[in-house]
């Protein structure tokens, strides 16, 4: 089962496609978390970074003394960089809550300083700058100002002087290397969304070559069921079928592989044609070889000669059925290789079977069916006909007089199960292994009301099993425990 399995191209699509969605989700939370990690380093440095920046400015405006408000425009131009912006606010001394915006770099006008001011307010900074001047605040927040650029605060660091509070906050521009880490997302990042591109370019092609071979396969499935079921198949070819090149050899072996077994089959034909005049040609020269003899035996009066003569007459009509039962035999085989498979009604075939068989054996066994309506089966309909018939004339040919052959058949587990089931002597258990071979046939003598009396070579039980085991089903044979002898067949269901 578990080889089965590993083998299956649907299972390995489904492997695959397991392993594209677990490795991808995998790696993904571990680069998210380094990326994060890498966000936290990023942010304490700029965050110390702006501690060290009010540090300096806190420097210059001490020394500044009271003239630190005017001062403090050129003290945070000489402190700012190109990627750095700084805000600079105050809270005077004696004012218990209300900060002003003092300068700013980039510079701004004073227009703006208050429009600015207010965003800032509206955004409900403020109130973490009234916060900050009990100490350091680090900060990791967006900030949209009054045009519409977008920043990233990354801290709030306070210091005292003479004239008040001051707050100095930090902040990087959203397009800025340092604002596009901070504000993006992972998976915006686009890396990330080039990895997932290629990705999934590689799983589609991976998909397209699974895809691709699962439905050459069923190609080939379809192919060969016409090749089962219609006639003239030959001009069908599994080479011209496949779409996918590196299957052509694999179809161009199955169209030799069809090939061989069609010749098979006329050679089979051809044979067994030949067997039979080759062989008519003897007997027809000894039954006349016979004839003078017999009549010799009959002047003289002679009963040792006649009885010789009468015995070697009953030996040739046997060997004349045996040699018509092997072309029989081979040309059926030959039929069963090459011919066409075919929806079959087999609840229908069942019970107009049960119904010959009762008319014309009505009055010695009485035949019973059990039949469930609607079952079908794809098979050759000559071949199934053959091998229903046989084994119900082998079991009224054993069945006692006035005794019951029972029919059944019925459908479960994706199979359709039919047994004949009659009330004789069974089969020795020594032979049961034996019983569909060949030539092996136990009658007991004085057994049986049907055709019992003809001639038995033997071959009834294994045409069964030839026909049925290569309709792809299976035949199995049992003794009953409270007498008599049963034959299942079991055969794939549905047409």
């Amino acid at each position: 089962m578990l080889k089965t399995l590993l083998g299956s191209v649907l299972v390995k699509l489904v492997l695959i496609g397991l392993v594209f969605l677990t490795v991808p989700m995998i790696l993904y939370a571990r680069f998210a978390a380094v990326d994060e990690e890498r966000q936290q380093l990023l942010l304490a440095n700029l965050q110390n970074q702006g501690y060290l920046l009010a540090q300096g400015l806190e420097l210059s405006l001490r020394a500044e003394g009271a003239k630190a408000p005017v001062a403090a425009s050129s003290w945070v131009a000489r402190f700012g960089t190109s990627s750095l912006r700084i805000k600079l606010l105050l809270r005077p001394v004696g004012e218990q809550q209300s900060f002003y915006y003092v300068a700013a770099y980039p510079a701004i006008d004073a227009a703006y300083l208050d429009a600015e001011r207010q965003a800032l307010v509206n955004a409900g900074l403020l109130s973490k700058v009234e916060e900050s001047c009990a100490g350091n605040r680090s900060l990791s927040q967006t900030f949209t100002g009054p045009t519409g650029t977008i920043e990233i605060l990354t801290s709030i660091s306070p210091f005292h002087t003479e004239v008040g509070c001051w707050a100095v906050i930090t902040a990087y521009a959203e397009s800025d290397p340092a604002g596009a880490t901070l504000s993006r997302p992972f998976a915006a990042a686009p890396e990330v969304r080039w990895a997932a591109l290629f990705y999934g370019v590689m799983a589609l092609l991976i998909l397209a070559v699974a895809v691709s071979v699962t439905l050459g396969l069923r190609r080939f499935a379809r192919l060969a069921r016409l090749i089962r079921r219609l006639p003239g198949r030959r001009q069908i070819s599994f080479a011209q079928a496949t779409p996918v090149p590196e299957l052509k050899p694999v179809a161009v072996e199955f169209d030799s592989l069809v090939t061989t077994l069609e010749t098979s089959a006329r050679s089979i034909r051809e044979a067994a044609e030949e067997n039979a005049h080759a062989l008519k040609a003897p007997i027809a020269a000894m039954a006349q070889a016979v004839e003078p003899v017999r009549r010799m035996a009959a002047q003289t009066g002679d009963p040792q000669g006649k009885r010789a003569v009468d015995t070697i007459e009953r030996a040739l009509e046997r060997l004349e059925d045996l040699v018509a039962s092997a072309r029989r035999i081979d040309e059926a085989i030959a039929e069963m290789i090459d011919a066409p498979a075919a929806p079959i009604k087999l609840s229908d075939m069942v019970i107009n079977t049960g119904r010959a068989f009762a008319e014309a054996h009505g009055n010695n066994v009485k035949i019973v069916t059990d039949v469930e309506p609607g079952i079908k089966v794809a098979a050759s309909e000559e071949a199934l006909e053959t091998a229903i018939e046989n084994l119900v004339d082998n079991a009224v040919s054993f069945a006692p007089q006035g005794s019951t052959v029972r029919l059944e058949l019925k459908q479960g587990g994706g199979r359709v199960r039919f047994s004949v089931t009659d009330q004789g002597p069974g089969v020795p258990v020594e032979l049961l292994p034996a019983i569909f071979e060949r030539h092996v046939s136990h009658r007991p003598a004085g057994n049986g009301s049907g055709s019992a009396g003809g001639p038995h070579f033997g071959l009834g039980l294994a045409i069964v099993r030839r026909n049925i085991e290569l309709m792809g089903g299976k035949v199995a044979a049992k003794n009953r425990p409270g007498g008599g002898f049963e034959v299942t067949i079991s055969l794939p269901a549905g047409a």
